[in-house]
């Protein structure tokens, strides 16, 4: 047995004996458990914290709202600089199109992300929100928490104040 393959059993042995992961052992064995593997353990995992035999889930929708965005993160390959071709705003109608689809399907939760557009104010969101409130019966899970410190600078407000708004 190699050297990686020792490793990750005993990674495995760790999981199987409900002993917590450090970081980077939980990253190897993400990235060298074959799916079915990290699938059972996963599952079990699952069945400890919740032992009864119900697994449930909700049908919900990311929906980009913009993908014009300062951050640059390296991982991304979906942002735009402004003005750049492909880059865009998200219309009400075309807004209101993925909700409708979302809701046909059985949806009950849109995820709101869009990255730190430099010149939406915080005025556009509260528009936003209360398109989609005033029109839908539907859960809004929005806005990562970078997002909302870019709110903040970008309004000069304290994050508290943009999170009451």
């Amino acid at each position: 047995m190699s050297d990686s393959a020792f490793l990750l059993k005993s990674i495995i042995d760790k999981v199987v004996a409900d002993v917590r992961l450090l970081p980077q052992e939980a990253a190897m064995l993400f990235e060298e458990a074959d799916l079915l593997t990290l699938g059972a353990l996963a599952n079990l995992k699952r069945q400890r914290l919740h032992p009864d035999r119900i697994v449930t889930y909700i049908v919900d929708r990311n929906i980009n709202y913009t993908n014009i965005c300062l951050s640059k993160c390296r991982f991304c390959a979906f942002f735009r600089e402004e003005g750049a071709e492909g880059s865009y705003v998200i219309s009400r109608e075309e807004l209101a199109k993925k909700i409708e689809e979302t809701l046909e399907l059985g949806g009950v939760q849109i995820l709101l992300q869009g990255g730190l557009h430099p010149g939406l104010k915080l005025d556009y969101y509260q528009e936003l929100l209360e398109f989609i409130k005033s029109r839908y019966q539907i859960h809004i899970h929005g806005f990562s928490p970078p997002e909302i410190i870019h709110f903040a600078r970008l309004n000069n407000l304290p994050v508290e104040t943009v999170l009451e708004r």
